[in-house]
């Protein structure tokens, strides 16, 4: 599929079945995550990648709890229902079987580039998640869920070191059910100014 195409099809899937997904696919996701394009080619972002079911689950009820889901009647996704639209829905990651954490260095975490770096290898990621085959969904409070206790001693556990700082997570998996239409594109939200 061509990329431009692939941009217009992918959705946010929050419905997965429980199939694993596979570590090649897995390994060739990250790898698209560690070529996206980074601020001065500093590198500075690192990528974990879970596929263990139950302790995403855990993460996911503790990411779940740090959003305000009262958003005063506004949704997300009928289709794709999210924990905004759905209070029942208890993991912000949806049941994914495979979850990515984008981390950036604590020094860079709060600077508009490295959050930006965080997010361009979270959508490098979900594209060729798509190209694959695999669904994705980027989801946030990645700060505030590591914040929560017992949370930032997992980074130590991982290997990542105190001056790791996640800040975006990218669930993993394949759709349990119909794969959402396109949404139609608001106008006016592009402006060309060009020289006369």
């Amino acid at each position: 599929m061509e990329l431009l195409e692939m941009m217009k099809v992918r959705r946010s899937i929050r419905k997965y079945t429980a199939q694993p997904v596979e570590r090649e696919k897995l390994e060739k996701i990250v790898e698209a995550g560690l070529y996206a394009p980074n601020p001065g080619g500093r590198q500075g972002t690192k990528i974990v990648i879970l596929d263990d079911p139950e302790l995403i689950d855990r993460i996911g009820v503790i990411n779940a709890n740090c959003e305000n889901r009262n958003w005063g009647g506004r949704g997300v996704s009928a289709e794709q229902p999210s924990i905004i639209d759905d209070l029942s829905i208890k993991s912000g990651f949806y049941g994914c079987t495979a979850l990515g954490i984008v981390c950036v260095n604590k020094s860079f975490a709060g600077a508009v580039n490295g959050i930006g770096s965080a997010f361009v290898v979270a959508e490098n990621m979900v594209l060729e998640a798509m190209d694959l085959g695999v669904s994705s969904c980027i989801v946030g409070r990645a700060g505030a869920t590591f914040e929560q206790p017992g949370m930032a001693e997992l980074l130590g556990e991982w290997g990542l070191g105190e001056d790791a700082q996640p800040v975006v997570f990218v669930c993993l998996g394949y759709i349990d059910g119909a794969y959402p239409k396109i949404k139609e594109r608001e106008e006016g939200r592009a402006f060309f100014i060009t020289k006369e």
